[in-house]
């Protein structure tokens, strides 16, 4: 299985990756200065390393020491049980030395789970690496209190054609989140921000039932979710289903309402231009409470369970397995959980995704956000900085497969952990994935299914979903979420690759870190969010209540974050 299969289940059952460095306060190489290297006063990249050109990209002889730390992840935390010494002692570590020159010393270890926690101990103490694994919201501590060192320069010597390819596919989204006053203050760990993008998945099985077509307006999805409702579509002659799926927590990956909103070109948690080149937040805007009114209206109906708000994703998801939803406003990974259970319980439901639909003439557009949730922040003390532009540029070299110099015993296959517990992506130092890895494996996909392109299956992760894709046609329906996501027909990745060819994605405003306002007052509006939408929706609340929610946001704290963003943006 591929890596971003084992990343989605990660997420879904709560584990959070980060693959960190830390250390001590002077963060200094521990071993001998090689040539050439040296940091310059002013830390700002353009060092001696870098005067020289091309011949500073090359091998240290003798070789450096760099510090860092790891959060482990439930899989790396395995291959520990397997081979106690394998953050030490594995193919990135071994790679890296035989050919950078460059050893890795970690400090310590904790479990994934407790690395941003440690991380804000060591930032406070001031205890810090080389390479300083950061979230968002340390990277700004990181770079407000003067650690981070400007690595402007040293991207733009030492970064390989590879990587800086890699930041362009990315849109330099990436790149854009980690600059602050035009200055580039860490490396972002690149996920991808189009996987982000809004989908509808329904039950094509029930469309078809009932001599439905799939929805083209937001008028469309009030229909197929009243006739989902009404009409049986199960055929089981019991009154028992529902048009919409929802969760108690309203948005988010599976079963919200994101996209329902961006229908109605409403962006719940996104900042968008208001026409004069200041951003304002959607949540506020009046296409919210025309949408909310819409589900309060679908509510009142009957369309979705009356007791939706003491549902979370697990009880959402055990009425859907139960066959007892048809529709919901979901991501990409949904495939995988809870849908898969869903076909595992009844072969017959066949749910397929669509995009997101309009109210109106103008198209819907799903809003994306930044492609990196965290950074490797370079402190300003290291020696060799250029070092860790080496470090992200092995990373890319060895295991997009994509790369020309590609290793698959670097990346580590699923289920070979115990013949091989060194060989994983996730024992490197540092990581940054190919921001279209999903949308390429999509269309390499249907090109080996649509086209008869067999040289498609030179690619590893191509081979691998086709392998996958090959079984669940002749029979296996547990790979079934292989299909539904990847596959050459109404998989989550048709749609993806249908907003991306019609420019459809709409760049969130606002990418960077929280601002100030933001991360004191943020929970607080956000649960005053949550708890006025809910109570519209389910009638205990006018819809005009949602203009005295936006009055309090903006007296509680939204004007103020709004004028931080403008200045920060």
């Amino acid at each position: 299985m591929k890596k971003t299969k084992i990343l989605l289940i990660a997420m879904l059952t709560f584990a959070i990756l980060v693959l960190a460095a830390c250390g001590n306060n002077t963060a200094t190489n521990s071993g001998n200065t090689p040539q050439p290297s040296n940091t310059s006063d002013d830390n700002t990249g353009d060092n001696d390393a870098a005067a020289k050109g091309e011949d500073a990209k090359g091998k240290y002889d003798p070789p450096i020491t760099i510090t860092s730390v790891k959060g482990l992840s439930d899989q790396v935390q395995k291959a520990v049980a397997l081979k106690p010494d394998v953050v030490n002692d594995n193919i990135w570590t071994r790679g890296y030395e035989k050919d950078l020159g460059i050893k890795i010393n970690y400090l310590w270890t904790v479990p994934g789970a407790q690395m941003e926690q440690k991380m804000n101990v060591a930032i406070s103490a001031n205890d810090l690496p080389d390479i300083i694994p950061a979230t968002a919201r340390q990277f700004k501590m990181l770079v407000d209190s003067g650690v981070a060192m400007d690595i402007t320069k040293l991207f733009d010597q030492y970064a390989s054609d590879f990587t800086k390819e890699m930041m362009e596919a990315d849109k330099s989204i990436g790149l854009n989140q980690a600059t602050v006053d035009g200055k580039l203050m860490g490396l972002p760990n690149v996920n991808g921000a189009i996987d982000g993008g809004s989908m509808i998945w329904i039950r094509a099985d029930w469309l078809k039932n009932l001599g439905l077509e799939p929805p083209k307006t937001m008028d469309d999805v009030m229909k197929i979710a009243e006739a989902f409702t009404k009409n049986d579509p199960d055929q089981n002659g019991v009154s028992d289903t529902y048009g919409l799926g929802l969760l108690k927590d309203l948005l988010g990956g599976f079963a919200v309402l994101d996209g329902f909103f961006e229908g109605y070109h409403g962006y719940v948690n996104g900042w968008i231009d208001d026409g004069s080149g200041n951003l304002v937040f959607g949540g506020i805007q009046p296409q919210i409470k025309s949408a909310l009114a819409k589900v309060a209206e679908m509510y009142k109906n009957g369309y979705i369970d009356k007791e939706f708000s003491v549902k979370d994703t697990a009880k959402v998801a055990e009425s859907l397995t139960a066959g007892k939803v048809g529709m919901l406003f979901g991501q990409h990974w949904n495939p995988f959980y809870p849908l898969q259970d869903s076909k595992n319980k009844d072969p017959k439901a066949d749910w397929q995704a669509f995009p997101i639909v309009s109210a109106d003439s103008e198209p819907a557009k799903p809003m994306i956000n930044g492609s990196a949730g965290t950074f490797y922040v370079v402190n300003k003390n290291m020696k060799n900085p250029e070092a860790a532009i080496k470090l992200y540029n092995y990373f890319y070299a060895k295991d997009p497969a994509i790369s020309p110099d590609f290793d698959p015993a670097y990346h580590g296959k699923n289920g070979e952990q115990e013949i091989a517990p060194d060989q994983s992506f996730e024992l490197a130092a540092m990581i940054s994935f190919y921001p279209q890895q999903n949308l390429f494996i999509h269309q390499s996909v249907n090109k080996y299914f649509n086209d008869k392109d067999q040289s498609v299956l030179e690619n590893y992760w191509v081979k691998d979903n086709a392998e996958q894709i090959e079984k669940h046609k002749a029979g296996d329906n547990k790979l079934w979420s292989a299909y539904a996501w990847s596959g050459p027909d109404n998989s989550a990745f048709t749609v993806i690759d249908y907003y991306d060819k019609n420019n459809l994605f709409l760049q969130n405003g606002y990418i960077k870190t929280d601002t100030e306002s933001a991360t004191q007052k943020g929970a607080t509006l956000n649960q005053m969010r949550d708890e006025t939408f809910t109570k519209i929706i389910m009638g205990s609340a006018p819809i005009d209540e949602f203009d005295a929610y936006v009055a309090k946001w903006k007296k509680l704290g939204g004007d103020d974050i709004t004028k931080e963003v403008n200045a920060a943006k």
